[in-house]
């Protein structure tokens, strides 16, 4: 009996180890990133800017946006993304490739305060990407 004891208590403190492990990880994967995360480039903002300066800037300031993201506090960069592409610009609605609208959204994260990082925002990541303005 002894042996069988001294067996199972390593295999039984091994699984408890994998098992911590794996909650850990999983509690890692499945926290979404935000703005706040370096989720775009500098060049992407950059691109991003030439577009709003001849898309958005005569109906919004950067005071504008600041308001604009607070309604979208932990939600998705997608469902902010959806918004605008579906209703912007005013004066043309939908008329923005989609690379154009996502550049527009790093831009305006850059002039909002959020940093910018090594990876590009594209259409494909935004849905595991949450807006905080804190």
């Amino acid at each position: 009996m002894r042996s069988t004891d001294s067996v199972g208590k390593p295999v039984r403190v091994a699984c408890w180890v994998l098992a911590c492990a794996a909650s850990a990880v999983g509690a890692v994967a499945i926290a979404a990133s935000t703005i706040k995360d370096g989720i775009f480039t500098e060049e992407q903002a950059g691109r991003g800017k030439l577009v709003y300066d001849k898309s958005c800037v005569n109906c919004h300031n950067a005071d504008f946006y600041r308001e604009r993201l607070a309604r979208y506090e932990n939600k998705s960069v997608e469902s902010l993304f959806e918004s605008v592409s579906t209703s912007m610009p005013q004066d043309n609605v939908g008329g923005l490739l989609t690379s154009e609208y996502v550049d527009v959204l790093a831009y305006i994260f850059s002039i909002t305060g959020s940093p910018p990082g090594k990876t590009e925002l594209t259409s494909d990541n935004m849905s595991a990407i949450n807006v905080t303005t804190k």
